[in-house]
């Protein structure tokens, strides 16, 4: 891990300069948590990180990502990734809606792909999602593709969530939600970040 190396050389570095300076006053109470914030930042800086070009997180899913049934053209909902950990192996995409639980008794799985390259820096939107890349799994509905937001009822939230795992899956996977997928590979994942959207 090439990036630890050198962010625990700058953080040593640091810490003597900071101390340094400190020493004169004998402050070391206010060194500790001047050292403890920067660390906070830094790790939080090197974390795995997933966005969309086509809405901020939180905001609404523009319609061309839905389902063909709820007027939509179930295009794959473009992502873009960043601070792509060194060690990983494959990166794994789950969007999942909880929502769902209320009409239809479960955690609603619209995607699955697995054995992302980690030099995968962005997907494109693509109908259905066949991207060409990866292994996708198998959705709520049946299918081996991406299925986009359809709510039967009213705003729905979908939660879409990156991996960054130390291994390759080596095969597509059935059925899965986030949670599942979490408990399934819990020694495996090394980072993982997630934006949500509103469709209705």
């Amino acid at each position: 891990m090439l990036w630890f190396l050198v962010f625990d050389e700058f953080t040593t570095s640091v810490r003597k300069s900071i101390q340094i300076g400190l020493n004169k006053c004998y402050d070391y109470e206010m060194f500790n948590i001047i050292f403890s914030l920067l660390l906070v930042f830094s790790f939080n800086s090197f974390a795995l990180d997933i966005s969309s070009p086509a809405f901020n997180d939180g905001d609404n899913i523009p319609k061309k990502y839905g389902c063909k049934y709820n007027g939509g053209n179930n295009i794959s909902i473009p992502l873009e990734f960043s601070d792509i950990p060194d060690d990983a192996k494959s990166l794994a995409l789950i969007i999942d809606d909880p929502d769902a639980m209320s009409v239809a008794g479960k955690i609603w799985v619209h995607w699955i792909l697995v054995d992302i390259p980690t030099n995968t820096k962005e997907l494109k939107e693509v109908k259905d999602g066949k991207l060409g890349i990866g292994k996708t799994g198998r959705n709520s509905n049946g299918s081996k593709n991406y299925g986009g937001p359809c709510p039967p009822n009213g705003v729905h939230v979908y939660n879409i969530k990156v991996y960054a795992l130390n291994i390759e899956i080596n095969k597509s996977l059935g059925e899965m939600t986030q949670k599942k997928f979490e408990k399934k590979y819990k020694n495996e994942i090394i980072s993982s970040s997630m934006i949500s959207g509103k469709y209705k």
